[in-house]
C-alpha cells in the first residue's frame, strides 16, 4: 500500500490494523523518524513490557541474517505486542527486509516492523514491494520548502505560547535548523525559557538562551580538543575573562564522558550520525556533524589516555603551585595531542 499527501497524517493518527509493516524512507530522515515513533507508540499501545521493542541496525542484520526473522516471530512473555525497528542505510539488509515482508503478507509473523530505509528510491525494490503488499505500507518524506518550514516553525512557536518581539522573531526564526525534529526542539527550549515570562521575547532573550545551549567559549574550547585543535582551543580559552581552571577542566570532562558514550555505541554497530541521534542528553544541534566526525577520530585506547591527562591535571590543580588555568590549558593541549597520536 502507498500512503502519500494528507493521507499521512491520517495514517499516523490512526494506522490501518490490518497493515503490520511499515517501510519509511526519502530525503526527510527526521520526518521519517517522527513517523517511526508515533508507528511504534500505537503498536506498543499500553504494553509496559520493557522488551517490546527490538532496534536493529543493517549491520547487524547483515551479521546475523536470522534476527530480524527471529525478533518479528518472537512473542511476548507478557502476552503483549512485539515490535521490530530496523534502521538501515543501502541495500545490504533488502533480502532479509523483502523475507520478513513474505512472512507478513503470509500471516506468519506476529510482531509490527517498521523500517527507517533512509534516502531510497521509490523504483527502489523495496519500496516496489511494500508499496504493492496487502499487509504493508510505504511512505515517502521528502523535504520541505522554505515556506513549509517557516509555516511549521510559526505555528509551533504560537502553540507553545512563545511570543516575540518583531526583530526576535526574524533572528530566531532565520536561525532555525532546516530539520524539522532540530527546530522543534529548539522551539521547544525557547518556550520553556519564556514560559511566564510576562512580555515578549527579546533579542536579549535569545542571546542568554544560546549561551545556556552551548554556545559558550568552554563549550568550543572543549570541542576544539576533542578535534585535535590545540590552537583553536587555545585560542577560545583566552576569550574568557577570568577563566576558572576548575570550569574548564569540568567542561573538558563533560566532553569526554560524550565521547565516551559516543565511543560505545559506535562499537556496538551505530554509525556515528546515528550514535550521535542516539545519545542522551541529546547533543547539540550546532555540534552534531562535529560530533559525529569526533567519533570516527577517537578509539577506547585514546579516551583512556585522554583521561589520564585530565585527571593529572586535577591532581596537579590541587596540589601544584602554578595557576589552575594553566594548568587546564595544558590538559586541553594534551587532549587536543592525542587525536592525531
Amino acid at each position: 500500500m502507498k500512503i502519500a499527501g494528507a493521507s499521512i497524517r491520517r495514517f499516523l493518527d490512526k494506522p490501518d490494523k490490518n497493515i503490520r509493516a511499515v517501510l519509511l524512507y526519502g530525503p526527510n530522515e527526521s520526518f521519517a523518524r517522527d513517523a517511526a515513533q508515533k508507528l511504534a507508540a500505537h503498536a506498543l499501545g499500553k504494553s509496559d513490557d520493557p522488551y517490546a521493542i527490538t532496534k536493529l541496525t543493517d549491520d547487524e542484520i547483515k551479521r546475523d541474517g536470522a534476527r530480524l526473522a527471529d525478533a518479528l516471530f518472537a512473542q511476548s512473555l507478557l502476552g503483549g505486542p512485539t515490535i521490530v525497528w530496523a534502521r538501515v542505510n543501502g541495500r545490504g539488509a533488502d533480502a532479509a527486509l523483502l523475507d520478513a515482508l513474505a512472512s507478513i503478507e503470509r500471516g506468519e509473523a506476529a510482531g509490527f516492523l517498521i523500517i527507517e530505509a533512509g534516502d531510497i528510491n521509490a523504483s527502489a525494490e523495496l519500496a516496489k514491494k511494500y508499496t504493492a503488499a496487502t499487509n504493508a505500507a510505504a511512505i515517502a518524506f521528502y523535504e520541505e520548502s522554505e515556506a513549509e518550514r517557516a509555516l511549521f516553525a510559526k505555528s509551533y512557536a504560537k502553540e507553545l505560547g512563545a511570543d516575540f518581539e518583531r526583530d526576535a522573531e526574524d533572528a530566531f526564526f532565520a536561525g532555525l535548523p532546516h530539520d524539522r525534529g532540530l527546530a522543534a526542539r529548539e522551539i521547544e527550549k525557547l518556550a520553556l525559557y519564556a514560559h511566564n515570562l510576562g512580555r515578549k521575547l527579546n533579542a536579549e532573550d535569545l542571546e542568554a538562551l544560546l549561551a545556556e545551549e552551548g554556545e559558550s567559549a568552554l563549550d568550543a574550547a572543549s570541542l576544539a580538543a576533542a578535534q585535535g585543535k590545540a590552537a583553536a582551543a587555545m585560542e577560545a580559552l583566552a576569550r574568557i575573562d577570568n577563566l576558572s581552571g576548575v570550569s574548564a577542566l569540568r567542561a573538558l570532562l563533560r566532553r569526554l564522558h560524550q565521547l565516551r558514550e559516543l565511543r560505545a555505541l559506535i562499537d556496538g554497530g551505530a554509525s556515528p550520525s546515528d550514535a550521535v541521534g542516539k545519545m542522551r542528553p541529546p547533543v547539540f544541534w550546532k555540534e552534531r556533524e562535529a560530533v559525529a566526525a569526533q567519533g570516527r577520530l577517537w578509539t577506547a585506547k585514546k579516551l583512556n589516555a585522554a583521561y589520564d591527562v585530565l585527571w593529572a591535571a586535577e591532581l596537579r590543580s590541587k596540589t601544584a603551585g602554578a595557576p589552575q588555568h594553566l594548568i587546564a590549558a595544558d590538559a586541553y593541549r594534551g587532549v587536543a595531542k592525542l587525536v592525531g597520536g
